[in-house]
C-alpha cells in the first residue's frame, strides 16, 4: 500500500493537491513561499503520480535558483495539462484499451465487478509509474530539517540547529535539493569540489550564482572548515540511512586529513600578546558602564573557561565550597547552556581574580539588587549573552594586530593558554580537565571517579602565573 508524501494535499471537495514550500535561503527569488498545484484527480493513485511528475520539475527549479537562476515557476505543468497525445500514466492508457474492446464485442451481462487490469512490465511503464512504486523518499532539506526538529527535542542550542542548517541548504546549492535516495557518491565529490572554492561564511552572502562567488572570493574555507561540513552532512545522513530513507552514507569518509596537530588550529597567547592585551594605558578601567569588559579577559586568563559560560553566570554561581571561593558553571536556568554534561564544573577563583576585586564586584551587584553577574548583557536568541563580547573582543584583537602573522588568537585562545601553561608545568592531563571541564577518557575515572573536589583544584590554579596587571 502507498504512502501519501507530505507535498500532496487531500482537499475539502476531496481532490489532490501539490503543495511544497519554498526553502527560505531562495525565497527571495519566487513569487510566493509555497508552490501550490491542483492535480485535479479524486484517485489516490493517480495524484501519487502526478504530485511525483510536479515534484521533479519544481526540484529542478530549486536547483536552478540555488545556482542563482531565476525559476520560471509558469513553467509547472503536468503531463494531464498540456493537452497533447501523450497519455498521463499506463493504467489510464490500459483501462481505455479494455474499454474500448468490450465495447466493440456483444457480451451477456455481467455482475458488476471492478476491473482488475493486468500488471504491465516495467520496460512498459512510464518511469513516473515506476518511481511511484518506491517508497517516497525525503529531499535533503526536508530531511535535514526532519533531523534538526530530533535534534532540538534533546536540548541541542539554536545557534548549532542553524549552522547544521546552512551546512544543508549549501550542499542542496551544489548539489540541488534532490530525494536523498538519488544522491550518489558523485555527488558527494561534487560537493567537496565546489565547497573547497567557497569563501568563509557563504551562508551570509546574497543569493547569487555559485561561479560568479567562486571568481570574486578572496579567501577560501579552512580544511578545518571543510571538515566540519562533511560532518554534519555525515550526520544527516547516518540518520538517512537509520529510517530507512537511503542505502548509505554517500558522505562517509569524504574529509580531508590534515598534516597539523590539532593544537595548532588555535594559537596560545605568548607573554607579549598579553602584555599588550593587559596594557594599563589602554585596558577597559575596573570602574565602567560595562564591567564585562574588565573581567571576561581577565576569567579567561585565569579560569579557561568558555565565553558564553562566563557571560551567562549568575550571582549564586560564585559559591565558597570548603573553605574555597569557586565559581560554579552549570546549567540550572533556561538561559544557561553548557557544551556538555562534563562542563558543569566547579573552578577556584585564582587569588590574582580576589587581588583585584573580583569577590567585592559580585557583592556589589548583589547590593544592587541584580541577579546576574554582568547584567548589562542580554541574552541574543542563538548565541546566549556573549554575542555583544564576542563582536567586541573581536574588534580588540583586531587592533592590537593579534592576527599579523595568520595565526588564529581569540578568546578561545585564553583556553587553549591555560591548558598549555599547566601543562608546561607538568601538570597531570586530568586535573588540567577538571579545571576545563574535559571528561577524563579512562574508564576508571571517567565512570568510577567523580569530580575533583575545589581544595585539590585550589593549589593547581595558583600554579597559572601568566602575564595580567
Amino acid at each position: 500500500m502507498s504512502t501519501v508524501p507530505t507535498y500532496l494535499l487531500l482537499s475539502r471537495h476531496s481532490v489532490y493537491y501539490f503543495r511544497i514550500v519554498v526553502p527560505d535561503v531562495i525565497r527571495p527569488l519566487f513569487p510566493q513561499r509555497e508552490i501550490r498545484r491542483s492535480l485535479q484527480t479524486r484517485c489516490k493513485r493517480e495524484a501519487l503520480i502526478r504530485g511525483r511528475e510536479l515534484l521533479v520539475q519544481v526540484q529542478r527549479l530549486f536547483t536552478e535558483a540555488f545556482q542563482g537562476i531565476k525559476p520560471a515557476v509558469e513553467r509547472l505543468r503536468g503531463a494531464w495539462e498540456s493537452g497533447g497525445k501523450r497519455v498521463a500514466s499506463w493504467a489510464l492508457w490500459l483501462r481505455q484499451q479494455q474499454l474500448e474492446s468490450l465495447s466493440s464485442s456483444v457480451l451477456p451481462a455481467l455482475p458488476e465487478r471492478p476491473i482488475e487490469l493486468p500488471q504491465a512490465p516495467d520496460a512498459v511503464k512510464p518511469m513516473a509509474v515506476q518511481q511511484e512504486a518506491q517508497s517516497a523518499s525525503l529531499t535533503l532539506l526536508q530531511m535535514a530539517e526532519e533531523h534538526l526538529k530530533n535534534q532540538l527535542r534533546e536540548g541541542l542550542p539554536i545557534k548549532t540547529l542553524d549552522d547544521k542548517r546552512a551546512v544543508a541548504t549549501l550542499c542542496a546549492r551544489i548539489i540541488g535539493d534532490l530525494p536523498v535516495d538519488q544522491i550518489t557518491r558523485k555527488h558527494a565529490h561534487q560537493f567537496k569540489e565546489t565547497a573547497l572554492k567557497l569563501p568563509p561564511r557563504m551562508h551570509q552572502l546574497p543569493v547569487q550564482p555559485l561561479e560568479k562567488v567562486i571568481a570574486e572570493a578572496k579567501t577560501t574555507i579552512s580544511l578545518t572548515t571543510f571538515n566540519n561540513y562533511v560532518k554534519n552532512l555525515t550526520t544527516f545522513f547516518n540518520y538517512a540511512v537509520r529510517e530507512g530513507y537511503c542505502p548509505r552514507n554517500p558522505f562517509d569518509g569524504l574529509r580531508v586529513r590534515q598534516r597539523r596537530k590539532a593544537s595548532e588550529e588555535r594559537s596560545v597567547f605568548t607573554d607579549d600578546d598579553l602584555k599588550l592585551l593587559f596594557n594599563k594605558a589602554v585596558y577597559a578601567p575596573a570602574k565602567t558602564s560595562k564591567p564585562h569588559q574588565y573581567w571576561l579577559p581577565l576569567l579567561g586568563l585565569y579560569t579557561g573557561a568558555r565565553l558564553n559560560e562566563l557571560c551567562q553566570l549568575y550571582l549564586d554561581d560564585i559559591v565558597t565550597m570548603n573553605g574555597v571561593p569557586c565559581i560554579h558553571f552549570q546549567e540550572t536556568r533556561s538561559d544557561q547552556k553548557l557544551k556538555t554534561e562534563s562542563s558543569e564544573r566547579l573552578v577556584p577563583i585564582h587569588s590574582k581574580l580576589r587581588e583585584l576585586g573580583f569577590l567585592e564586584f559580585v557583592e556589589a551587584q548583589r547590593a544592587l539588587g541584580q541577579q546576574r553577574v554582568f547584567s548589562e548583557l542580554t541574552c541574543h536568541k542563538k548565541h546566549g549573552y556573549s554575542a555583544a563580547p564576542s563582536k567586541w573582543f573581536t574588534r580588540v584583537r583586531e587592533q592590537l594586530g593579534f592576527r599579523d602573522d595568520g595565526v588564529r588568537k581569540d578568546f578561545h585562545s585564553f583556553r587553549h593558554t591555560l591548558a598549555d601553561h599547566l601543562k608546561q608545568k607538568g601538570v597531570v592531563e586530568s586535573l588540567v580537565g577538571g579545571i576545563l571541564g574535559h571528561q577524563s577518557a579512562g574508564i576508571t575515572f571517567g565512570r568510577y571517579g567523580k569530580d575533583f573536589r575545589p581544595e585539590v583544584l585550589a593549589p593547581i590554579v595558583e600554579l597559572v602565573t601568566l602575564e595580567s596587571f
